[in-house]
């Protein structure tokens, strides 16, 4: 926590410092429109999202006459340490992607990034289409990056073994009723398991779909759905375990499409990574998704869901003209491309709902998808990563077996108050 705080002091010192070299970026952006040449954005991505990204590039640089945007992509799993060097020791990105929104957070309590509020208001930009995740993000009215993409959680199946079984997935089912399930497909010893839950951190999230986080005052819901993924690693035994799910981090994806798991909680992501390995003639599995199963005294549809954004650096050398890209790639430009790519825009209409139906062909893939009641993963709250990291590290212990549930919960309380403090 301590060095998470020392790097925000050094990025906002670091960026203070750069505000001259910011005067002089302003001048080169001047000469250059003055000189007619285009104007030339640079726009840092991460590797996994190149071949949409790249799409929506393209679109938007054909209908341009006076700009160009240039991707620039570094490899996944560095980019957010990279992102934070560059914006630290200053940078000539026009616009960079944030993977979260607590990394939003961190940038805007550093000031990293611009603020845009202004723009968005006097803009044609219709926010409304944002869905009521977007209502929760900026609580003090100012924006200072835009969601591009939407995550959605859904529950995928195998629907041959749910046929065989004669199990009927069409309805809303609870995490109990779920657990029932997979315990009855579950045989073999090891052989066949009716689930897998991944290590995402996401093992407080059965209590995000009764809108409860860990920074809540009672976190007692939290600690419920903690139970319930211990009744289904420990008791029931019916999900594949979890050191072996930490041991491969594919490998939950050849277990869904080989049979072994016939049924995976995950986000959309997981749309086009089958749905690439079906054209690919790696798998040939019968997969549907049905809502997500949902806590006791939770909304029907109540899912998780959360934004990758994308934004303008403070001291980017085109505001306007990287505002109105912005703009572009996260309302109509982002959200007819990214269907084609299995995956949901934060920017919500219609066309795109049909776009995706096109694409992907499964008629229950939209319905939940469009239709769930998203709740974000995480609050507003700047040190929330610093609580999830915390609550996972107890959380798979318990999992694990080395502690009980009031253990894990005592421990973790501890520790939410140490880092609450700070």
């Amino acid at each position: 926590m301590k060095l998470r705080k020392l790097s925000a002091v050094l990025l906002a010192a670091a960026l203070a410092a750069g505000t001259l070299a910011g005067c002089s970026g302003g001048k080169e952006a001047a000469t250059e429109a003055a000189s007619g040449e285009k104007v030339n954005l640079k726009f840092y991505i991460w590797s996994d999202g190149e071949n949409y990204t790249k799409e929506i590039v393209d679109n938007y640089n054909k209908s341009q006459d006076s700009v160009n945007v240039e991707v620039i992509s570094m490899p996944n799993e560095t980019y957010d340490d990279k992102l934070k060097v560059m914006l630290s020791a200053g940078s000539d990105a026009d616009l960079v992607n944030v993977r979260s929104l607590d990394q939003v957070m961190q940038f805007k309590e550093a000031g990293a990034m611009m603020d845009i509020t202004d723009l968005v208001k006097n803009s044609d930009l219709d926010i409304s289409k944002f869905g009521s995740m977007w209502d929760t993000c900026y609580p003090d009215g100012v924006i200072t990056a835009l969601p591009m993409r939407s995550s959605c959680w859904m529950l995928f199946y195998n629907a041959d073994i749910m046929k065989e079984a004669g199990i009927d997935m069409s309805k809303q089912m609870t995490w109990s009723q779920y657990g029932d399930i997979a315990k009855q497909l579950t045989s073999g010893d090891g052989t066949k398991y009716g689930g897998c839950w991944v290590d995402w951190n996401i093992y407080q999230c059965i209590g995000t779909q009764k809108s409860v986080y860990l920074n809540d005052d009672d976190i007692s819901a939290v600690k419920d759905g903690l139970a319930t993924l211990g009744r289904f690693f420990l008791e029931d035994k019916s999900h594949v375990p979890l050191a072996e799910v930490k041991a491969n981090d594919s490998q939950y994806l050849s277990d869904f499409e080989n049979g072994r798991v016939a049924m995976l909680p995950n986000g959309e992501w997981l749309i086009n990574m089958l749905m690439t390995d079906e054209k690919d003639g790696k798998t040939d599995v019968n997969w549907e998704v049905a809502p997500l199963p949902i806590p006791e005294g939770a909304d029907p549809g109540a899912t998780w869901g959360a934004f990758q954004f994308a934004a303008i650096p403070k001291d980017a050398k085109h505001p306007q003209e990287s505002y109105d890209f912005l703009k572009y790639l996260c309302g109509e430009g982002g959200s007819e491309v990214l269907p084609k790519y299995g995956m949901l825009p934060a920017y919500g209409g219609d066309a795109a709902k049909d776009a995706f139906d096109e694409v992907v062909g499964k008629e229950s893939v939209s319905s939940v998808a469009f239709n769930s009641k998203k709740i974000p993963e995480a609050p507003s709250y700047e040190k929330y990563n610093d609580l999830k990291v915390a609550f996972a590290e107890n959380a798979e212990l318990y999992l694990y077996g080395e502690k009980t549930l009031e253990e894990t919960m005592d421990k973790f309380e501890q520790q939410r108050q140490d880092i609450m403090s700070k």
